[in-house]
């Protein structure tokens, strides 16, 4: 992870594959971060956190967009880059979104997309069985905004309204099955 954030902010872009791999790690950070709030719950109806973040992407893998924004700089009075997530899901097990450095990434599913703030470069990952060249470069995320400062506030206010849409599809979904 640390070498594909340093080449997103380098400009250098994402492939399909890098952008899995960046959907799994915030998968592992939220699903963590998610049992120590909820230790006696199960992650999810249809997945273990292990089965989200090792075994193969099924159909969602398609369906899944990876949006990803930087800021020209990082504010030094607060002594440091911003590092967190700023989603916090109680039934869906999909969307995630946080601010890395100068990189704010989120993961949302395609029916969410239009939510997804016009800052963000977005890249829908490639359906099981589509991927041709998973190894080129696709995705050349900009920077969009100033400072770290506008960067974590877009991300956290948008992240509010695609929470609340994940969590009532995926409330519907649990309770039509």
């Amino acid at each position: 992870m640390s070498r594909i954030l340093d080449d997103i902010e380098a400009g250098r872009g994402l492939s399909d594959n890098e952008a899995e791999l960046i959907v799994r790690w915030l998968w592992k950070i939220e699903g963590l971060l998610w049992h120590v709030s909820h230790p006696t719950h199960d992650y999810s109806p249809k997945y273990t956190l292990r089965e989200r973040v090792l075994r193969p992407l099924d159909a969602v893998r398609g369906e899944l967009i990876l949006a990803l924004a930087l800021c020209a700089s990082v504010d030094p009075t607060y002594g440091d880059a911003p590092m967190g997530l700023d989603s916090h899901s109680a039934i869906d097990g999909i969307f995630v979104s946080g601010v890395f450095s100068r990189t704010a990434m989120m993961v949302v599913l395609a029916p969410f997309q239009d939510l997804i703030p016009q800052q963000f470069s977005s890249y829908r990952l490639a359906p099981v069985g589509g991927e041709a060249d998973a190894d080129a470069k696709l995705l050349y995320p900009k920077t969009t905004f100033p400072t770290d400062t506008e960067l974590v506030g877009v991300t956290w206010l948008c992240s509010r309204q695609l929470t609340a849409a994940h969590e009532a599809y995926a409330h519907q979904l649990h309770a039509n099955a």
